[in-house]
């Protein structure tokens, strides 16, 4: 961290900050990739660059933010080749919805293969490695661990809070960054972390990847009493991504 010194505003909630589930409904914060809507459909979207999506502007590629609130759940999402979509959800990391239901599902080339949400994700194995196609052990989960990082903006205080969805090869980058939270002495609603951009690559090309680093307290108590709000708001009511369905392409 850089400055450790923290204002007593902020120690007064060491700890808080993290972990809640449930409904609060607020839009998504993008990082935008080559095969991203926004860039056919807006002149001003660049990949590489973080897209509010409740005003449909860019950001930029680095961006300074306090993460006010943080949940995950699981998606057992259709695959994309089969039309796409969500088919089942647990929103509190736990229980299926719907439960104990069988689902078949096509892979390209006509291969199908079937999975049951049972009651629990443990009960299912849903989230175990090989299930996606039970022929491949291989295989990546069937069900997508996903985290929700609840995001405000210590340098545009005007803009709406919006929610970052971090799966796949971005759950790496997220479960960092909530490790570094946990060992300061400040709740995350009282941290400012930079994010950034960078290039990665994989077996089906290149992507853009998050980098996060934890700047320093929030010195401006207004702003901090704000995001407090937010975050007792949340773990009352718990979180909704809008257009969570549009996460998929993530």
């Amino acid at each position: 961290m850089a400055k450790t010194q923290l204002p007593g505003f902020v120690r007064k909630y060491g700890g808080q900050g993290g972990l809640g589930l449930g409904d609060g409904e607020i839009p998504r914060l993008k990082l935008l990739q080559a095969q991203s809507p926004e860039l056919a459909k807006f002149n001003n979207a660049r990949e590489g660059e973080f897209w509010h999506c409740l005003i449909n502007d860019g950001l930029g590629s680095a961006i300074r933010v306090c993460p006010i609130y943080i949940d995950w759940r699981f998606i057992l999402w259709r695959p994309k080749e089969a039309g796409g979509g969500i088919l089942a959800r647990a929103d509190d990391g736990r229980h299926w919805t719907p439960p104990d239901t069988e689902f078949t599902v096509s892979f390209e080339g006509g291969h199908e293969v079937k999975w049951r949400t049972a009651h629990t994700v443990t009960a299912s194995r849903l989230d175990k490695r090989g299930t996606y196609d039970p022929s491949d052990p291989k295989s990546p989960p069937a069900a997508t661990r996903m985290y929700s990082i609840v995001c405000s903006f210590p340098d545009r205080q005007d803009l709406p809070p919006a929610v970052l969805t971090l799966q796949r090869a971005a759950t790496k980058a997220a479960t960092k960054l909530i490790g570094q939270l946990k060992v300061l002495r400040a709740p995350s609603f009282g941290v400012i972390i930079e994010m950034a951009s960078s290039k990665g690559k994989s077996s089906s090309g290149e992507f853009y990847k998050y980098a996060f680093e934890v700047v320093g307290p929030v010195e401006d108590k207004v702003f901090y009493e704000q995001n407090f709000a937010r975050y007792r708001f949340f773990m009352q009511h718990g979180l909704k991504v809008k257009d969570l369905e549009g996460a998929q392409e993530d």
